[in-house]
């Protein structure tokens, strides 16, 4: 193995604890509010995009729908989240961010960007595009491997 592959290889053994720890310091964020790290991924999708079915949010986010499915029936019962009508599918209703769930995701995301901003300081822009550069480039070689996440395939 070259050097460079071993940096590379050394690189995406980081990937797995980072996303743990990243999780773990949105779940910190999250205190209070009375939703998970799960249900603000949704109600990110939510508040960012238009109104998403629930097979449509558990494709962006990656997760099998029994999953998402779950989360959006706790965002509704919160009143943070609401059914609507899907004019391209009789029995999938679109859900969307109710105006609650939206002021509670922006005083979620005020909380996370300043702990980004934080971060962010003791970073170059060169670093950051750096880095830009190597996720991009992972995404991209490894996207044979992704696979429907409500019919995974298996791993071996």
């Amino acid at each position: 193995m070259t050097d460079k592959a071993r940096t590379l290889y050394d690189l995406l053994q980081m990937v797995r604890p980072l996303h743990r720890r990243v999780a773990r310091s949105v779940g910190g964020h999250l205190v209070g509010t009375g939703i998970g790290v799960g249900e603000r991924a949704v109600l990110a999708l939510l508040v960012e995009d238009a109104p998403l079915s629930v097979p449509a949010i558990g494709r962006a986010l990656f997760l099998p729908r029994q999953n998402i499915q779950k989360w959006v029936d706790g965002l509704r019962a919160a009143g943070l989240a609401e059914r609507r009508p899907n004019p391209a599918h009789r029995r999938s209703h679109l859900i969307a961010a109710t105006p609650w769930g939206r002021a509670l995701f922006a005083g979620i995301r005020k909380r996370e960007d300043a702990a980004i901003a934080d971060l962010a300081e003791r970073l170059s822009p060169a670093d950051l595009e750096a880095a830009s550069t190597v996720l991009s480039a992972c995404l991209e070689h490894f996207s044979p491997f992704e696979d429907d996440p409500d019919h995974p395939r298996p791993l071996a």
